[in-house]
């Protein structure tokens, strides 16, 4: 159920069944040759509707553009805003929803750069208004349940537009992946990777791809957001 599609009765009763709301936040930046700008927040809907359907939550509204700066190059392909612009948006947007009944929010949310807004939103909205949030880190939270799914195993699959992405687009949205394009780019060797340099991704991969989509498949892909969802229909079922 999509909180833009209904009338506010319907919205009103709705919520009422379960004071709960799935939010999906997103992302523009690139993500390689192969898949759309738009990938995080594509997925983070589509999951969302997915687990409504299960669950009988209502999807509110999405928010499309993260903080995506290390992504951002001057050609084009990336849209960023600044993490505070992104935490007061998302804030406001929560907030209002509170004053409508809405007591629990399950954060769908692939980008890792919204990760930490979102952890700081759902704090303070816990320790001020008793409000309870759970975030979904898509990327992250599939990966253990990939095993015997994937070719590779851990960051070679779950490279930025690797395996494990292109699989789930081409499940998803086969019409969106240009698979003419795949190439397998390979990771880059650091001996000193435990220690953060805040190197733009781009500088290091201009495409903003890491990897090899070169096994990825629809049935791959099936199989990680039916497990996904499943683990996170099982999870909200039991969370008061």
């Amino acid at each position: 159920m999509l909180m833009k599609e209904m009338n506010y009765v319907d919205y009103r009763a709705e919520v009422a069944k379960t004071h709960a709301m799935l939010l999906p936040v997103g992302a523009f930046e690139v993500w390689g040759p192969h898949l759309p700008v738009g990938a995080d927040t594509l997925v983070a809907e589509d999951i969302a509707e997915r687990v409504s359907k299960e669950i009988g939550w209502v999807v509110g509204p999405s928010v499309p553009v993260g903080y995506s700066e290390s992504l951002f190059a001057p050609e084009g392909g990336t849209i960023t805003v600044r993490p505070e612009s992104l935490r007061n948006y998302l804030l406001d947007i929560v907030e209002s929803l509170v004053e409508t009944g809405v007591n629990r929010f399950c954060f769908i949310g692939p980008h890792l750069g919204n990760v930490s807004v979102i952890t700081e939103i759902g704090t303070h909205l816990r320790r001020t208004k008793g409000v309870k949030c759970c975030l979904i880190d898509w990327w992250r939270f599939i990966q253990p349940l990939c095993k015997d799914v994937l070719k590779y195993e851990g960051r070679p699959a779950h490279a930025h537009a690797a395996e494990a992405g292109t699989s789930t687009f081409m499940y998803l949205r086969p019409d969106l992946v240009k698979t003419e394009r795949f190439k397998d780019v390979g990771l880059l060797t650091n001996e000193y990777a435990d220690i953060p340099t805040f190197t733009p991704f781009v500088e290091m991969y201009p495409e903003a791809h890491v990897g090899d989509p070169t096994p990825a498949s629809a049935e791959k892909g099936e199989q990680i957001v039916t497990k996904a969802v499943e683990r996170i229909v099982a999870f909200l079922i039991q969370w008061n």
